[in-house]
């Protein structure tokens, strides 16, 4: 429960409107205590009317009626306004959760989205979310309406008869307890419930995203087994958690159905012995018949704020993380722009998931501006990581980078990254069009800053192509394109924000000899004098670079030119031997 108080801000922020709201409830069931008096006040007079002159008086009767149709008419208003004001809040608040559950996500360090699953991420921003709305809204409109339904009907229940009252309230200590003890096992359950879901939602996430691979490997009836076995978990868990909820509507009403009976067996004897009138025992009965439903929401309203706080502690547990890198009182907020030399001094580093075992060892180089540098190395021998640090997606354990002699810790990380394209191994690309995905760096990206752009990555021909050309929309991840479109694509996101620095980890990976050396050919053009660094596998992408640096298992072991690292004959002469044979073979098939 104590997760629900970091939704009093939210609260706070709309306070004028649920005043008024409170208002309204206040209202509606001052309304609905006088209807039912009235109806009292009438069988008495009708009562009387008969025994006096033995006739009813009509306008009297008119009269009361008028009354009890005027009040339960402003009851049923005021209730609307009650929904007008109290649920469109709780819509208002689920709008800015989201937002701002949004916006924390962006600022959150890469670390942690390798460390936590894209479903359960959503599971929490769409179901949890859902769970806090329904306590914001109906939780806490029939959590008012209830207690000042009570306050106000048991109120005017005493000053008929305290006796009676006693009577009617005497399930309550039975009533409090059950939903103390349900409330508490709901609580566990819900929990137990939503991480069911989250990894349901994870499980979809990821079988579509890599449908292609599950089609190429006919593993769709295995993805459905294990699809399978997780939603039976979930049914299962649903199931022990709607047991528990099935508990209170039954509870409610035997415990309702004891009041009734005492009140009728109680109350017929005072009418007998003249204590109270027909007429009040009738307006005692409608009373009682006004407390059912706020007694059974009890039970409701209970479930709703034990998911809601379930969902929120999950929802807290995202909100509550810290953003570790981000602009701080050491930033020097008068750096506005960067040439691109580059230094890292004694750099070391560990993923925060594995401290013990360092990816990067001690690592100093300096990268002049202007410099093509190209970085050779095995497969998980610390290259992606090494230009990960530069625009900051990861801090460094130890050491320092500079660029242009300043620490990047100080220089504004928009102005840091704005400097830098970076083109990641994986090349995502958004679900939206060509001409979207190439400027999505660049608010105001002309068309002729995109063609550019496009034309500097060898994928204008391929685009112009398209029926559509760059409104061409493509799939979710751009499943409509090949790799090496997708690869071109993404450089051509990079270039279009014309950086100081421009990053390929190995971005030419699935594109033919010839497009390589026309993408090369244009990024000499256009980072002449501008700093790039070049990830790759192939001695043909790099052999024309200014320098050549050799990493194995997070340590430089080499450096030079191509001309100067193949006289050595060490880690680099090896690969590229392994690489002349390699082409020598496939020409001989």
């Amino acid at each position: 429960m104590k997760s629900l108080a970091s939704l009093n801000k939210y609260l706070l922020r709309y306070k004028s409107q649920l005043v008024w709201g409170l208002v309204w409830v206040v209202a509606t069931n001052l309304c609905g205590v006088y209807a039912p008096q009235f109806v009292g006040e009438a069988i008495d007079g009708m009562k009387r009317s008969l025994e006096q002159s033995g006739s009813l008086d009509m306008s009297f009767i008119y009269w009361h009626a008028a009354k009890i149709i005027i009040f339960s008419a402003l009851s049923g208003f005021f209730l609307f306004l009650v929904r007008q004001t109290i649920i469109v809040v709780s819509r208002l608040i689920e709008y800015d959760l989201k937002n701002d559950f949004y916006a924390h996500l962006q600022k959150l360090p890469l670390e942690y989205f390798k460390q936590t699953s894209t479903g359960d991420l959503m599971s929490r921003a769409t179901n949890d979310m859902g769970n806090v709305r329904n306590y914001l809204g109906p939780g806490i409109m029939y959590s008012l309406n209830t207690l000042f339904r009570f306050i106000f009907v048991i109120g005017a229940m005493v000053q008929i008869s305290p006796v009676l009252t006693l009577c009617a309230l005497l399930p309550a200590p039975l009533l409090s307890y059950a939903v103390y003890r349900l409330g508490k096992i709901i609580h566990d359950r819900s929990q137990k419930l939503q991480a069911k879901y989250s990894d349901i939602t994870t499980k979809v996430q990821e079988n579509l995203s890599g449908i292609r691979i599950v089609k190429a490997y006919t593993r769709e009836e295995s993805e459905v087994r294990a699809f399978s076995l997780l939603n039976r978990d979930y049914y299962e868990q649903n199931l022990s958690l709607a047991r528990v909820q099935a508990l209170f509507f039954p509870l409610m009403s035997g415990l309702i159905g004891i009041s009734i009976m005492l009140v009728i067996w109680v109350g017929g004897n005072q009418v007998i012995t003249k204590d109270i009138t027909i007429g009040q025992i009738a307006q005692f009965l409608i009373y009682v018949g006004t407390l059912v439903w706020p007694m059974i929401s009890i039970g409701w309203v209970t479930n709703i704020i034990q998911r809601a706080a379930s969902s929120q502690a999950r929802l807290d547990a995202v909100m509550n993380l810290q953003p570790e890198i981000m602009d701080n009182a050491h930033t020097d907020e008068s750096i506005t722009d960067l040439n691109g030399e580059i230094t890292f001094r004694n750099v070391s580093f560990a993923y925060v998931s594995n401290p013990s075992h360092p990816v990067l060892h001690d690592l100093s180089i300096t990268i002049p501006q202007g410099q093509r540098l190209a970085i050779v190395g095995a497969t998980g021998s610390g290259k992606s990581t090494f230009v990960n640090l530069i625009p900051r997606l990861f801090d460094t354990t130890s050491g320092e980078i500079l660029i242009d002699g300043k620490n990047i810790k100080t220089i504004p990380l928009d102005v840091l990254r704005r400097s830098i394209g970076f083109v990641p191994q994986d090349g995502f690309l958004f679900s939206d069009s060509l001409r979207n995905n190439i400027a999505f760096g660049v608010a105001d990206a002309s068309d002729e800053e995109v063609v550019a752009a496009a034309k500097a990555a060898a994928i204008y021909d391929d685009i112009s192509g398209f029926p559509l050309q760059f409104e061409t929309m493509i799939g979710e991840r751009g499943i409509t394109l090949s790799g090496g479109q997708k690869q071109r694509t993404s450089i051509a996101r990079a270039l279009i924000r014309n950086p100081k620095i421009l990053i390929l980890d190995d971005s030419l990976s699935a594109v033919d000899t010839k497009t390589e050396d026309e993408i090369l050919s244009h990024l000499d053009r256009l980072m002449q004098g501008r700093t790039s660094i070049l990830i790759s596998h192939r001695i043909s992408s790099v052999k024309n670079c200014d320098r050549i640096v050799v990493i194995e298992q997070g340590r430089i072991v080499e450096q030079g030119t191509h001309d100067e690292l193949i006289t050595r004959d060490g880690h680099y002469a090896d690969l590229h031997r392994k690489q002349l044979l390699e082409d020598e073979l496939s020409e001989l098939q």
